[in-house]
């Protein structure tokens, strides 16, 4: 799917962390020396936010979204559209977004709609607040996009805890002048290669999926666990994530030249340096934050937005923006950045 939605401006972005921080090197001890240098090395992350046990990515979520509030100084009833997309939702049913238009005391004639995804979610996310906005449903979306992915991590599990983080963020569309160009697509063939086999519908939590297995490079895990084929994961970025880029900018008839920030997704130092090999372009047009988050699933681009245009030091008349992973699925959007207020993460 391309296609170009007229008049529609990302207005604010901001991200709240949890305060909780997890020392990659402090598992030295449980993992080994060797190997969590070596891990540290190829993702570039040395350390990760961990959200508290009763803390969850809608809690994150809102604290985000009421900050954005209160900094752009928003009259709540004007909000007539929220986004929630996390892997990590509060209930089975109801939907988190519904619950959070109350909390957040949004009018009850706001449109509510949760959209499971991880890494890529926030591209989803913004394209369905740009439909609404486009189709005349709405004047202002927000779109709240996080997870708490340590909670679907094995302990045991180390080529996963020591890459995934938590984080919440908040991102507001209204009505603009300029237009935003979106590529997106999906590929299922590849769902059991990024996955929580088990506590669905189709295979329900079980004393048998509940038993812990080790794998050829020891890491332990349950089917109730998340599980990441990383070999098969980077080879699907690599062999789709420059194409999806190097079209979404032949629709948008932008050369690489003119985009001042790609923001890709922050999956890991690696898979982002060799997207960029790929792509040929520096290395410096596609900042990273992984060293101090991990990856933060669906919030890695507004968290990273938050994280380096808040000096407005960067060129964002050209911005590209691109999300990976979990489906599979994968998408970029092209858009300005001139008119969006981006703000420093909260407990950064």
């Amino acid at each position: 799917m391309e296609t170009i939605i007229q008049n529609t401006r990302l207005k604010a972005v901001c991200s709240w962390l949890p305060e909780g921080s997890l020392e990659l090197s402090s598992l030295a001890e449980q993992y080994g020396e060797a190997e969590v240098v070596n891990i540290i090395r190829a993702t570039g992350i040395e350390r990760v936010r961990i959200a508290d046990s009763d803390m969850t990515s809608s809690d994150m979520c809102y604290n985000a979204a009421k900050a954005l509030i209160e900094k752009e100084n928003i009259d709540s009833a004007e909000i007539d559209g929220l986004v929630f997309v996390s892997q990590t939702c509060d209930y089975i049913l109801p939907s988190t977004s519904v619950s959070l238009q109350h909390r957040l005391k949004l009018p009850k004639t706001t449109i509510c709609i949760d959209i499971h995804y991880g890494c890529s979610g926030y591209i989803y996310g913004l394209f369905q607040a740009a439909m609404w906005i486009a189709c005349g449903a709405c004047s202002n979306v927000l779109v709240l996009a996080g997870d708490t992915t340590s909670r679907m991590i094995n302990q045991n599990d180390k080529s996963l805890r020591m890459v995934f983080g938590d984080c919440g963020t908040a991102s507001l569309l209204c009505k603009g002048t300029r237009p935003m160009g979106f590529h997106i697509n999906s590929d299922g063939s590849g769902a059991d290669r990024l996955i929580i086999p088990a506590g669905g519908f189709r295979l329900p939590a079980s004393e048998a999926t509940s038993m812990l297995t080790w794998d050829a490079e020891h890491n332990g895990r349950t089917l109730n666990d998340l599980y990441m084929d990383g070999i098969t994961i980077f080879n699907f970025a690599i062999a789709n994530v420059p194409d999806n880029i190097e079209r979404l900018l032949k629709m948008m008839e932008w050369d690489k030249e003119s985009v001042g920030l790609y923001a890709l997704h922050q999956a890991n130092k690696f898979m982002v340096h060799y997207i960029c090999k790929k792509l040929k372009i520096s290395e410096e047009l596609a900042p990273m934050n992984v060293l101090n988050y991990g990856n933060t699933g669906p919030a890695t681009i507004p968290l990273l937005l938050c994280d380096i245009c808040t000096e407005k030091k960067t060129n964002l008349e050209h911005v590209v923006m691109s999300g990976f992973g979990v489906g599979l699925s994968w998408g970029s959007i092209a858009a300005s950045f001139v008119d969006t207020h981006f703000y420093e993460p909260i407990n950064k």
